[in-house]
Order: structure tokens, then C-alpha cells, then sequence
């Protein structure tokens, strides 16, 4: 078959399957299921194979990926925030969905479920505050949530921090990747570096807690699950360490002081952000 001289997608002159100026494939006729599930194929295996030699170096090598993106070997593999948005997305839908999966398989397993009084065990008009600012404003905002929380045993207001959380990590990444420039201040590094980092181990950690996730939905064990969990948890504290080691070169004690020191502001601002997207997500419900 007669391949084209231009690209039918931007009229550039072709020199070969593809264009050169737009990526488009030169052959563009319409063609039979065999050939369309053919190209399906080449696209999974070849085409975008970049998947499949970013996946398996994300779980089994740490710091890996972020040495080959400065190093220049950064086409053979996805774009980190590409990835980092892959894997959140993956994760998020996965514990929406797992979430209410162990509730009807409860459910079928216990008859009959109990369900929470709508009304709870304390009225939300206990609800106050000294602040006299926030009386006018933040009260009546914050007594409606409850409400809405209470109207459906806070399905909703679940479902809210889950999205509002995917968004305040665009906040949170930025400032830790700014505490650990302060942190590897010798040798002077760009702080792309250390953002980078936290976004390949960000996009590490969705994955691999998407596949705990999986493997743990339907055991019944809780001391399988139990074990499960320790060894998870062993995997990822190791995993995150030895990405800091790798990627920065330094030495084992100075490598665990600077983890340990990033590991409390971690938790600290973790659980602050945590605080202020539950806040936001009950208040805007």
C-alpha cells in the first residue's frame, strides 16, 4: 500500500510512518477489527511501553526514577506529575470503591445491618464557639454541616474530603519540597529536585497502598490482614528512606536524621492539612 507524502492531521511532509512534527501514523484508511485489535496490541506493548518500564522501577527501585529524570533519560519513562496524577486518581477511586465494598459485604455477611440514628448521640446545636468573630459567619456554617453530616451518616461529607484531599496536596507537596531544600542546603540542590522526589514517592505510595488495598478487600483474617499491614508499612518506611539515601548520596546516619526530621513535619503538617480539608468539606457541603 501507498503510503501518503503529507500528514492528513497537519499537511507536513512525511519522510516515513509517522509525522515528524505531530506524531500522527501516515496511514490513516480505515481497516479491519484484526488490524484495529493489531495496532490496540503495538500501542500496549510498544507504542507506550513507557508504562510498563515506569510501574515496576516506581514499586522496586527507590529513587530510581527521579536519578534518571536528571540524568537525562527521561523519554523512556512517563512525566512524573503525569504519574503522580495516574496514581492519585487510581488510588482515590479505589478507596471510594473498596470503601463501600466492605460495607455490603458486611452487610451480606450480618443480615441484617444496624443503621446510625440520623440524629446521633449529641445535637448539633452543641455546636459553639468563644470566638466571637466566628459566631456570626463560621457557626451557622458549621451547625449546617452537621446536619448534613448526621442527614446521611456523613456518606457525603466522606466523599467531600476524599476529593478536597487530592487538592490540598497540590499545596502540601510544595511546602515539604521547600522544608527539604532547607534540609539539603550543602550542597546547594534546585528545589525541582526535592519536588520531584516527593512527587515520584507520592506516586510510589498511591500505588502501592491501591494494591494493599486490593490484595487486603476480601480477607476476612484480621491477623493475615493484621500481618499484612506490618509488612506494608516495613516496605514503605524502607522504600522512602532508601530514596533519600540514593538520590542525595549521603551518609546512613545523616540519611536517618534528616528522614526522621522530615518524617515528624510529615505527620505535623499531614495532620494539619487533614484538619483544615475536613473543616473545608464540612463547611461547604
Amino acid at each position: 500500500m501507498t503510503l501518503p507524502t503529507t500528514c492528513a492531521n497537519c499537511n507536513a511532509l512525511l519522510a516515513g510512518r509517522y509525522c515528524s512534527a505531530c506524531g500522527q501514523r501516515a496511514d490513516t484508511q480505515a481497516h479491519s477489527l484484526g488490524h484495529f485489535l493489531g495496532e490496540a496490541a503495538e500501542l500496549l506493548t510498544h507504542a507506550d511501553s513507557r508504562a510498563w518500564a515506569t510501574l515496576w522501577p516506581l514499586l522496586a527501585r527507590p529513587g530510581f526514577l527521579t536519578r534518571e529524570y536528571f540524568s537525562g533519560r527521561r523519554a523512556r519513562y512517563l512525566q512524573p506529575f503525569r504519574l503522580y496524577l495516574i496514581m492519585s486518581v487510581l488510588f482515590f477511586v479505589l478507596s471510594a470503591v473498596l470503601g463501600g465494598g466492605h460495607t455490603s459485604a458486611g452487610r451480606a455477611r450480618g443480615g441484617e445491618a444496624r443503621t446510625t440514628n440520623p440524629t446521633g448521640s449529641w445535637d448539633c446545636a452543641d455546636v459553639t464557639t468563644n470566638l466571637d468573630w466566628a459566631k456570626a459567619r463560621v457557626l451557622p456554617l458549621l451547625k449546617a454541616a452537621c446536619h448534613n453530616i448526621h442527614a446521611d451518616n456523613g456518606r457525603q461529607f466522606s466523599e467531600r474530603v476524599v476529593h478536597n484531599l487530592g487538592r490540598a496536596l497540590f499545596v502540601f507537596l510544595p511546602l515539604m519540597a521547600a522544608l527539604m531544600k532547607l534540609l539539603y542546603w550543602r550542597p546547594r540542590r534546585y528545589y525541582l529536585e526535592h519536588l520531584l522526589l516527593l512527587i515520584h514517592n507520592h506516586a510510589f505510595a498511591f500505588l502501592f497502598l491501591s494494591i494493599f488495598m486490593l490484595a487486603t478487600h476480601w480477607i476476612s483474617s484480621d491477623g493475615l490482614s493484621g500481618v499484612l499491614f506490618l509488612v506494608a508499612t516495613w516496605y514503605l518506611v524502607r522504600y522512602l528512606y532508601r530514596s533519600m539515601k540514593l538520590v542525595y548520596g549521603q551518609s546512613r546516619r545523616l540519611t536517618v536524621l534528616k528522614f526522621a526530621v522530615l518524617g515528624c513535619a510529615y505527620l505535623v503538617c499531614g495532620a494539619f492539612m487533614l484538619l483544615a480539608t475536613a473543616i473545608y468539606s464540612a463547611a461547604t457541603l
